[in-house]
């Protein structure tokens, strides 16, 4: 066997194994961390024969922020084009607590992550601004658009993840408008 033969098979069953999602990294495994997602509700889509789903893919944890990720499937039989916003599938990506006192944002990159959480706070380390463009689709029936964010506190928030209600919104979503909301509960009893 020669010695790249014999490297490469060394490599291959070291990490045998160790590909996908690490283990115990479910959207339930919270790794003690002080916060966690919960309750996501979403509008009815704003166009027949779709559907939207909003799901939690990961919590808090000391390694990494949670993550959200938003889908939108074309359920008809046939192909069709839909227009987004910059991101596709979604692009609203600052969600307002109920009293307008806090906000979380939805980062669609590691941009603005940070490389850890400062005292059990995932927060932005700037401002995202998306351009004002809008994009065309085309989704084969069956076909999902999909995309995840990090879910941050935005880089100017007072305070870090507190708990509430939040809402993310944009009223012109497909021509129509479109909201989903999410709550942040802690998980440190006081």
């Amino acid at each position: 066997m020669n010695r790249r033969t014999y490297l490469g098979t060394l490599a291959a069953a070291a990490l045998a194994g160790c590909t996908g999602a690490p283990a115990g990294d479910t959207p339930d495994d919270t790794s003690d961390f002080p916060y966690t997602l919960t309750n996501v509700q979403t509008d009815d889509p704003p166009v027949e024969n779709a559907t939207i789903d909003v799901t939690v893919t990961a919590q808090f944890t000391t390694d990494h922020p949670a993550r959200l990720e938003v889908a939108f499937t074309n359920d008809a039989d046939d192909a069709r084009t839909f227009t987004f916003g910059s991101l596709v599938p979604w692009d609203a990506i600052r969600g307002t607590r109920e009293d307008g006192e806090a906000t979380l944002l939805l980062s669609p990159d590691a941009g603005v992550t940070p490389e850890e959480p400062s005292d059990d706070c995932w927060q932005a380390t700037d401002g995202v601004a998306l351009p004002a463009v809008m994009r065309e689709e085309t989704l084969d029936p069956g076909e999902t658009a999909s995309r995840e964010f990090h879910v941050l506190a935005a880089h100017d928030s007072e305070e870090c993840h507190p708990t509430g209600t939040y809402r993310f919104e944009d009223d012109n979503y497909l021509g129509e408008g479109w909201r989903f909301s999410l709550n942040v509960v802690s998980e440190v009893e006081t």
